[in-house]
């Protein structure tokens, strides 16, 4: 495999993005939005100052990403990243990847001014909560709630 390399989504990834999502959603048994609504979400979300994507690529492929999310938090009276959506691809799993992920977003929270960053891991994926444990990041508990607006 061609070296890796890390860096910050451009609208030219949009495609190679939503193709990682549909893959991890389809792996969780997650029906995607329709292709233009998650098409408009992503392009959003690389134009915009608050949310990036970090990607991974070897060679011309896109192998790996994550979202980040910046925000202010009361709680810590700093900002701070939220990590969504860390995905490698099938064939580049278990080939630190997911690893030079977690490490470029870190470093990018740092020069951003984030005191803290956090993720959510879903209690049933075991592996990806065991990876997070490796990597360092504190494991903490709470429950997490939410509301489909859409729903009457």
């Amino acid at each position: 495999m061609p070296r890796t390399t890390y860096r910050e989504a451009t609208p030219a990834d949009a495609a190679a993005i939503r193709e990682l999502l549909h893959e991890i959603m389809a792996d969780h048994g997650v029906q995607p939005p329709a292709p233009e609504k998650l098409a408009r979400v992503v392009d959003a979300a690389i134009a915009s100052a608050d949310h990036t994507f970090l990607v991974a690529t070897a060679g011309d492929s896109l192998i790996g990403m994550c979202a980040l999310i910046f925000s202010l938090s009361t709680w810590s009276a700093a900002p701070v990243c939220e990590l969504q959506d860390v995905i490698v691809t099938h064939t580049a799993r278990r080939t630190q990847v997911g690893k030079g992920l977690l490490h470029a977003a870190e470093r990018l929270a740092k020069q951003r001014g984030c005191e803290r960053l956090f993720l959510l891991a879903e209690p049933w994926n075991l592996v990806a909560r065991a990876f997070y444990r490796d990597f360092g990041l504190s494991e903490k508990t709470c429950s997490y709630f939410e509301r489909d607006l859409l729903v009457q």
